[in-house]
């Protein structure tokens, strides 16, 4: 389980580090930016996020073919979420990392009332335009490692336990950053994610490998403060 763990790691943060590798040599050849470079903390919400159900769509059952554990792919309603961020930002680019967290009430077959759980962590590069002004236009590629939990969302006959599904997940984004002082910012902008859902786990602890993928996709309008130090 950890080396699985790592290897999701290394395949959703990879990216992103060679991005930065790559960016690195361009911000050092002018530092005369309106933002302070620097580490920085901050809070990012997405005040409507859900999954959009290409996978989890509330009708569909995951069995496996010569197994008895059946797990349910609910659909999930809309919940606000707070991602604490922590980045370093040079002139041209910032590296950050955040978590996920929304606790989300979904239905399956027409019932409501099913309680799921979204985790996800995240390594993000954002890259700026315009970065003499205080309107900084910016783009942002990233990866992901998400998981979701569904309370008693399997069962084997006759116990119920809990379904996780894990996966790992490509982070896009764009918008603009206003800052008010070379401190601090606020980003607007549209996120958009596609998560592939590759492993999952069920009230028998045994561990599933998902063939084909179950692939998710989220997109909602995201607001951000961030303090740089």
């Amino acid at each position: 389980m950890t080396s699985n763990i790592a290897a999701r790691l290394v395949s959703a943060f990879g990216g992103s580090l060679i991005l930065l590798s790559v960016a690195a040599p361009a911000w050092s050849q002018e530092r005369s930016g309106f933002a302070k470079e620097g580490a920085y903390v901050g809070v990012s919400t997405q005040p409507a996020f859900t999954l959009d159900g290409v996978t989890f769509d509330g009708q569909t059952i995951y069995k496996e073919i010569d197994g008895e554990e059946i797990m349910i792919l609910p659909k999930l309603d809309r919940k606000a979420m707070i991602r604490p961020v922590v980045g370093y930002r040079s002139q041209w680019g910032a590296f950050e990392v955040s978590y996920d967290q929304t606790n989300h009430t979904g239905s399956f077959a027409g019932i409501p009332g099913v309680e799921a759980n979204f985790h996800a962590i995240n390594g993000d590069e954002r890259i700026f335009l315009m970065t003499k002004s205080r309107f900084q236009p910016y783009v942002l590629l990233g990866g992901s490692i998400p998981w979701l939990t569904i309370k008693d969302g399997s069962f084997l006959d006759p116990a119920f336990g809990d379904a996780t599904f894990k996966g790992f997940g490509v982070n896009t984004e764009a918008g603009v950053t206003v800052f008010a002082t070379s401190r601090f910012g606020i980003n607007v902008g549209y996120r958009y994610r596609a998560m592939w859902f590759t492993g999952a786990t069920g009230v028998s602890t045994k561990d599933y490998e998902l063939r084909p993928r179950f692939r998710e996709t989220s997109g909602s309008a995201v607001i951000s403060g961030l303090f740089t130090f």
